[in-house]
């Protein structure tokens, strides 16, 4: 193999350059194919007897494909979303080139094939009439004539498919109904209405994106989810149909927190999966239905589509080391019966105003302790003049003591302002309500309330606090149930941040989410 070329800013001009692409008949190569001189190729085309027409696609090759003329390569096939073309991941769309390039010279990819085709609005599917098959087209005419073309490896193992919108469903769709020839699907932000979201959407809406393809135009409620229509969804085929049949499949789903609709769909999504056993990684950052969010989920997608063809494991999240000692002072009060752990920066002054977290310190588990936070949170309490205070709910509503009285208690013994906007909640596991029901109701005694891995039941109309952050990892104890309070209380028009990282359930994944959090605590301390 000869030496690989290095990246300058000549070889960036395959952005602007086009190789001349010949129509085809069914799956015959194109003139010239293979003689390519540069990498990026936007109009290549050739004609489809299954659709009756010709089919636009375009692809990216890595740089070692021009430098080296034998060796073989895998493929990613890359989904544009509604109203997109084979374009949409092109210099003017996402820019595959620059996020491939900018991965690969990090050493997080290999050299992959990237071939971006037309997907005329159909959600990469068989329409429901077998009018416009285009999931046969894709199958049995696309994958064949890129492997005749192009020095791929062909084989289902070094085969994946990532899109966005519209493109996350079909890239979902596509590879869990054709396992025989891909290895690895990545969604981001899959157009993925639930059922009652469909149920409910305008007539218009529905029959032109959605009733058109899968059936049920013209129709409403409950006639629109027709039988065609779940053989293709992932929300139903993974329902129906047992786990083991998606067992030789890698799934990487990411959807930002600010989605609008779509949110609610790919957490069902999640959810289910977690359910039914079929192993992916699920991701929801913030973000909104945008490029950006699409091509910083990207960066993510594709080491693992590459780790995929490999036939490695993803990572899980590098969990932080936190150590027993901080720079902090223990203390603590009793106020009903009720303990309160107290932790105190090491400067700690009477005569200064303090501000105060309230710990929940839920869950069962005894490692998650009030001091372990203040290590977590220790530049904090250093530098934003904080108070911790630490304390069972179990215990306390056995008690019969509720957060007024703890809140009482920590701001009468330590000066702090009797403030709502002094004070910030942090629940962490089981009876987490006990801590949020201060941050609800129209005058909240907490007006920030942060969840870990939490179980809590929202007060539907009653989430007046300024803000609600909930943070669990892609396998958290509670997934179903922080799914559900963000949906209500993102339902209730609440100021809601909601994350979903990639991690376990264990004490450290939970310790490095409460650390993860450090920004948005600091930054409502920032505001009094």
């Amino acid at each position: 193999m000869k030496k690989k070329g290095i990246i300058t800013a000549a070889l960036c001009a395959f952005f602007l350059a086009a190789c001349s692409g010949g129509d085809t008949s069914g799956t015959g190569g194109p003139s010239g194919a293979g003689n390519f001189t540069v990498r990026y190729n936007p109009a290549r085309s050739f004609y489809s007897r299954i659709l009756g027409r010709t089919v636009s696609y375009s692809i990216l090759l890595p740089q070692e494909y021009l430098d080296d003329d034998e060796s073989r390569f895998g493929v990613v096939y890359l989904l544009h979303g509604w109203g997109g073309d084979n374009t949409s991941w092109g210099p003017s769309g996402l820019n595959i080139g620059n996020i491939a390039d900018r991965l690969s010279a990090s050493g997080k990819i290999l050299p992959l094939i990237y071939v971006m085709p037309d997907g005329y609005d159909s959600y990469f599917c068989n329409k429901y009439d077998g009018s416009f098959n285009y999931m046969d087209m894709f199958t049995e005419e696309l994958v064949p004539l890129i492997d005749k073309t192009l020095r791929t490896t062909a084989k289902a193992s070094q085969r994946g498919v990532m899109g966005f919108s519209m493109g996350g469903f079909g890239a979902i769709s596509l590879v869990s109904l054709n396992p025989d020839l891909f290895c690895v699907a990545a969604g981001l932000s899959p157009s993925l209405n639930t059922d009652a979201q469909y149920e409910t959407l305008q007539r218009d809406g529905w029959d032109i994106q959605w009733g058109d393809v899968f059936g049920g135009e013209g129709t409403s409620g409950s006639s629109r989810i027709t039988g065609y229509y779940k053989s293709q969804c992932p929300l139903h085929f993974f329902a129906d149909n047992p786990s083991s049949d998606y067992a030789g499949i890698k799934y990487f789903i990411s959807c930002g927190d600010d989605e609008e609709r779509l949110y609610a769909g790919n957490g069902e999504l999640h959810d289910l999966m977690l359910e039914k056993g079929i192993a992916h990684e699920y991701r929801v950052e913030n973000g909104a239905h945008t490029e950006a969010y699409w091509i910083r989920a990207a960066g993510e997608a594709l080491p693992f589509i590459s780790l995929s063809f490999n036939d490695e494991e993803y990572p899980e999240e590098t969990v932080r080391s936190f150590g027993d000692t901080g720079n902090f002072v223990e203390e603590s009060l009793t106020t009903g019966g009720t303990d309160v752990d107290i932790i105190l920066p090491s400067d700690y002054n009477a005569d200064v105003k303090y501000r105060v977290l309230y710990f929940s310190k839920g869950g069962g588990r005894a490692s998650i302790t009030t001091k372990k936070v203040a290590v977590a949170l220790d530049s904090l309490l250093r530098e934003k003049r904080l108070i911790i205070a630490g304390f069972d709910p179990e215990s306390a509503e056995n008690a019969g003591i509720y957060p007024d009285k703890i809140i009482s208690a920590v701001e009468s013994a330590y000066n702090i302002e009797s403030d709502p906007a002094c004070r910030l909640g942090l629940a962490y596991g089981n009876d987490a309500g006990f801590l949020y029901e201060a941050a609800s109701g129209d005058s909240p005694s907490v007006k920030y309330f942060f969840a870990e891995d939490a179980d809590f039941e929202v007060v539907t109309l009653e989430n007046t606090a300024e803000l609600y952050y909930l943070d669990i990892s892609d396998c958290g104890e509670h997934s179903a149930e922080m799914f559900d309070s963000f949906c209500a209380l993102r339902g209730d028009g609440a100021k809601t941040e909601y994350r979903v990282r990639n991690g376990s359930s264990d004490d450290l994944s939970v310790m490095t989410g409460i650390y993860s959090m450090s920004y948005f605590i600091g930054s409502k301390l920032n505001k009094k």
